[in-house]
C-alpha cells in the first residue's frame, strides 16, 4: 500500500489522529535486513508470485514435493507489510458466510482446520516464535440488534459441531477489562498470533532450495516456449511453471478481472498500556464483531490495544487520508466506549488496507492455462483458508490427490461483477448501511465520554 502522508494534530483534529501512518505489527520489530531484489535474467524451474500466507504454504509444499527443483518466490513489497502483516492476527478454524449452502460452508471450514493444523505443524516443528496463543476468539453484544447477530452466531457454531461457551456480561467484563458488553460467546479453536513475525518466521524456514525475493512486483506474465517469463522493474525470469498467489494483485496479472471487489479496512494500535491502568488486569484477548462494520478488538502480549474497524469503497487499489482520518475518529470512539478510563489515549500506528473479496465469497484455485495455477481471493480468511488453498495448491500440480483438494476444488469461482460505477454504488451503499446500524448501536449505549458525531470534543 502506498504511503500515507503525515498527519499533524491541530485545533481541528481529534488527539487520536496524530498516529504514525503504518502497520504496527511491522513498526513494533526490528527492521529486518535488506532485501534480495531480482536483477537481471534469471531462470528457475517454478516461480511462486506473491509471500503471503497462501504463497507462503504454496512454495513450502512445492519444495518438500519437488526437493531439487529451484524455487523462487517473489514477494512485491516486504515480508510481512502487505495483508499478511496488516490482519488482526486470528488464525479462525471455522467459516460463516450467511449466503453460503451448508456444504459449501463445511468445506470451507474443513479447509480453514486444515490450513491452521498445518500452521501449527510448521510453526512446532521449525519453533516460530510469533506470539502463538491458542487462547481462542470471542463475541460480544452492546445490546438490541447485536444480541440478535450473537444468538445467530451461537446456532451457527453449534450447527457446525463447535464447541461454545456463552459468557455473562460479568466474565466480559473480567476477560476484557469493558462494562459494556451485555454478554458473549466464546470459542475455544482460534489462535492469535503476531502476523508479522509469523510470516516473517515461515519465510525464514523455508527450504534451502527456494530463493526469496522482496521488493520485487512482478508486472507481466509472458507466456514463452515451454514456460513463462516474469517481468520486474529490473529482471527477467525464465520459469517452467508459476504459482500466482498474490491475491489482491493477482488480476494486474490477468487472472480473476472484473471479480475483485476492492475495500479498504482499518485498524490503529495504542503504545502499550500502563501496569497500573484500567486494563492492568486483564490478560491478552481477541474479540470479534457481530454486528457488520463493528470493531474487531485485541489486547497483545505486550499490551497494546487494537482496534479494527470500519470499511471504504477503494477503487484505487488502496485507502484515501481521508478514509483513515474518518477511521481514527471511529475507533477512538470505540476505545472511550468500551474503556472510558482510556478515551484520551492516543494511537501510535494506524493504517489501512484492501482486502480482496468477491461478489459470492468465493476463492479463484486452479490450473487457468498450461503451467499457470492461481490461488487468490481469500475473501478475509487469508491466514488460514489462504495457508491451505496454497498447499493444496502445489499438490494439484505434483497430480497428489486427497479429499482436502477435491473441497477446494467443490468451491465455486468468484462471479463477475457488475460495471465499475454499478458496483462502487452497491459497494457504498452496503458499507453505508452498515455504519448506520453501528451509530445506532453506540448511541443506545450509555457512555460518559464527551464524543459527538464520532469526534471528541475540546
Amino acid at each position: 500500500m502506498p504511503a500515507l502522508s503525515a498527519v499533524r494534530s491541530n485545533d481541528n483534529l481529534s488527539p487520536l489522529a496524530a498516529p504514525r501512518f503504518a502497520c504496527g505489527w511491522y513498526e513494533t520489530l526490528p527492521k529486518p535486513t535488506a532485501p534480495r531484489v531480482a536483477e537481471g535474467d534469471l531462470s528457475f524451474d517454478m516461480a511462486v508470485v506473491g509471500a503471503g500466507f497462501t504463497g507462503l504454504a504454496c512454495t513450502r509444499r512445492l519444495a518438500e514435493l519437488y526437493p531439487d527443483a529451484r524455487i523462487a518466490l517473489i514477494e512485491a513489497e516486504r515480508l510481512g507489510a502487505a495483508n499478511s502483516g496488516r490482519n488482526s492476527g486470528f488464525l479462525l478454524d471455522i467459516s460463516f458466510y450467511e449466503d453460503t449452502t451448508p456444504a459449501i460452508q463445511a468445506a470451507k471450514t474443513r479447509l480453514q482446520e486444515a490450513g491452521l493444523c498445518e500452521l501449527d505443524r510448521v510453526v512446532r516443528e521449525q519453533g516460530i516464535a510469533c506470539d502463538w496463543q491458542p487462547w481462542g476468539n470471542l463475541y460480544g453484544a452492546l445490546g438490541g440488534e447485536d444480541e440478535v447477530l450473537l444468538d445467530r452466531m451461537g446456532e451457527r457454531y453449534r450447527d457446525a459441531g463447535k464447541p461454545l461457551e456463552r459468557w455473562s456480561a460479568e466474565r466480559m467484563a473480567e476477560v476484557t477489562g469493558s462494562p459494556r458488553m451485555r454478554r458473549g460467546i466464546f470459542h475455544p479453536g482460534t489462535v492469535l498470533v503476531q502476523p508479522v513475525k509469523l510470516t516473517r518466521g515461515l519465510a525464514a524456514t523455508l527450504p534451502a532450495n527456494v530463493t526469496l525475493f522482496e521488493d520485487s512486483p512482478v508486472t507481466a506474465i509472458v507466456p514463452g516456449d515451454g514456460g513463462y517469463r516474469l517481468r520486474t522493474a529490473r529482471s527477467r525470469i525464465a520459469v517452467e511453471r508459476i504459482f500466482l498467489c498474490a491475491n489482491g494483485g493477482t488480476p494486474t496479472l490477468g487472472p480473476g478481472k472484473h471479480r475483485l471487489l476492492p475495500v479498504a479496512t482499518f485498524a490503529a494500535m495504542t503504545p502499550p498500556l500502563a501496569s497500573d491502568g484500567p486494563l492492568a488486569d486483564t490478560g491478552p484477548f481477541g474479540l470479534l464483531p457481530v454486528l457488520p462494520g463493528g470493531a474487531t478488538l485485541r489486547l497483545t502480549q505486550d499490551r497494546r490495544l487494537i482496534v479494527r474497524q470500519g470499511a471504504a469503497f477503494a477503487p484505487n487499489g488502496h485507502p484515501s487520508d481521508a478514509d483513515l482520518h474518518r477511521f481514527l475518529d471511529e475507533a477512538g470512539r470505540t476505545l472511550a466506549l468500551h474503556w472510558p478510563a482510556l478515551a484520551q489515549t492516543a494511537f501510535e500506528y494506524a493504517w489501512g488496507g484492501v482486502m480482496s473479496l468477491t461478489r459470492n465469497n468465493a476463492q479463484l484455485f486452479g490450473e487457468q492455462a498450461p503451467g499457470l495455477f492461481v490461488a487468490a481471493f481469500c475473501n478475509g480468511a487469508g491466514n488460514t483458508a489462504g495457508t491451505a488453498a496454497g498447499k493444496l495448491l502445489a499438490e494439484l500440480a505434483a497430480g497428489e490427490e486427497s479429499d482436502l483438494l477435491a473441497d477446494q476444488m467443490s468451491l465455486p469461482s468468484p462471479t463477475r461483477l457488475p460495471p465499475d460505477f454499478v458496483n462502487g454504488f452497491v459497494v457504498r451503499h452496503r458499507i453505508a448501511q452498515a455504519k448506520r446500524r453501528l451509530e445506532r448501536l453506540y448511541t443506545a449505549v450509555d457512555h460518559p465520554s464527551p464524543i459527538q458525531d464520532g469526534r471528541r470534543q475540546a
